[in-house]
């Protein structure tokens, strides 16, 4: 198990992959009350740590598969999720009505990655919590920060005595924020993004890069990581300075840069965001729908000094 003890009671645990999708990371608060943080660090570790603690409370940060996909292994244990995304961990079929596939070949995938590799099940949510509900696990304080965007009931959690904030899938990935479910919001995310920067944290663990250390570089990679949300509007905006319909601009892989295999799938979850950005950018009269589609009528400030 490759794992990291950041404090005398926290553990960084770093998923198979160093912890990339299909896989993430996860965190485990070795208290009187032992907490762990998500269950999608790949099954055999799940096990080795089920196994090896006594897991009171498997606290999900969102109900996406990469994070909720071991919980069954801790049978023991209170599952716990903000209640928002509760019925997408109770309903696999709920959380696939959130991607979105009506394309058959794309839908055809995703049943069988969640079938298949993670062999997702509908699974119980024994506690539901919501914004700056508070985990006493005995000398450790965990607090709940509802940060919607990637997911409706996304969060992360801080814990205030160490100046450290688990930041789930505001991932800080060189990818940048991903918005490709129905229930994704690119304005909330925004200021999710926002509100855990702006709280100053000292160390920042991640679901899928990993341990940050130091204040000035934690706020440096979440403005970076907010930015390529508004470089990918610059793009949207450059390319619209001509009228184009929404399959063209899907085929320009703004978001994606180019489409791997399959790419049915990723090209239904280029245009999900495209569409995000469309409504965002119609919202603030910086385009305009016209007869083939779309067309850039204004420009916002999109220097990132000015976020």
């Amino acid at each position: 198990m490759n794992c990291v003890q950041i404090t005398e009671k926290i553990l960084f645990i770093e998923g198979e992959g160093k912890g990339r999708y299909p896989y993430s990371n996860s965190m485990l608060i070795d208290d009187d009350v032992k907490a762990l943080i998500d269950t999608g660090m790949g099954r055999d570790l799940a096990m080795e740590i089920a196994k090896g603690k006594k897991i009171d409370l498997v606290i999900n940060s969102h109900g996406h598969e990469d994070h909720v996909a071991s919980n069954y292994l801790f049978k023991d244990a209170k599952t716990c999720s903000h209640k928002l995304d509760a019925p997408i961990i109770r309903s696999v079929e709920k959380l696939k009505e959130l991607y979105g596939t009506t394309e058959p070949q794309a839908a055809k995938y995703i049943d069988l990655l969640l079938e298949e590799h993670f062999k997702l099940k509908d699974a119980r949510v024994d506690l539901e919590f919501e914004d700056g509900n508070v985990f006493n696990l005995g000398s450790t304080k965990l607090k709940v920060i509802h940060t919607p965007g990637h997911s409706s009931g996304h969060c992360c959690f801080s814990i205030p005595s160490e100046r450290l904030v688990f930041l789930a899938d505001v991932d800080l990935s060189s990818f940048g924020p991903w918005y490709g479910c129905l229930d994704c919001n690119i304005d909330q995310f925004i200021q999710s993004i926002k509100r855990v920067r702006d709280l100053r944290f000292e160390v920042a663990v991640s679901s899928h890069k990993g341990i940050i250390h130091g204040r000035k570089t934690v706020e440096e990679k979440l403005t970076d990581y907010l930015s390529k949300i508004f470089e990918r509007e610059k793009k949207l905006l450059d390319f619209l300075s001509e009228e184009r319909n929404i399959d063209e601009i899907v085929d320009r892989a703004i978001v994606y840069g180019r489409f791997p295999e399959p790419k049915a799938v990723f090209k239904l979850f280029e245009k999900t965001m495209i569409e995000k950005h469309l409504k965002r950018l119609l919202g603030k009269n910086f385009i305009a729908h016209c007869d083939k589609g779309f067309k850039a009528i204004s420009r916002p400030n999109t220097d990132i000094k000015h976020l």
